[in-house]
């Protein structure tokens, strides 16, 4: 990626492969194309195994993928949510988090960071949003 970007950078349009003449697309999937079976069947594995599922400044409203989240709440993990807006999945959350991502991240890890651990799971009735308002 970076040898395509200098290729930006140095004024060429629209770089295409080098080997086959292609277009070139970073490893990303656009709206409307197909996941791969074989990366979504290892979210949903790693989604069903996890202790805790954090989504990051999503509107998770984009299926399949968005349909992770409920999936770990359901095998019993914590779900937090960081988004600027209110999500399908708010309600399921164990924490909502309405600040912008750059400021409320880094709160988020650093418990992470300096090795403590996380706190134990809480039940449902307790959740809360960070921001002081009750979860919708």
């Amino acid at each position: 990626m970076e040898d395509t970007l200098a290729r930006v950078a140095a004024d060429e349009e629209d770089p295409t492969c080098l080997e086959c003449g292609g277009i070139l697309k970073s490893a990303t999937v656009m709206f409307g194309e197909r996941l791969d079976p074989d990366v979504l069947g290892e979210a949903l594995a790693v989604s069903k195994a996890c202790t805790v599922f954090i989504a990051v400044g999503s509107s998770l409203q984009v299926q399949p993928a968005a349909g992770l989240a409920g999936v770990a709440a359901d095998h019993g993990a914590r779900l937090v949510i960081v988004n600027a807006e209110p999500t399908p999945y708010d309600d399921r959350a164990d924490e909502v988090i309405r600040e912008p991502v750059g400021t409320s991240l880094p709160k988020l890890l650093a418990p992470l960071q300096s090795g403590q651990k996380s706190p134990a799971p809480r039940s449902k009735s307790s959740r809360r949003c960070l921001r002081g308002r009750p979860p919708p």
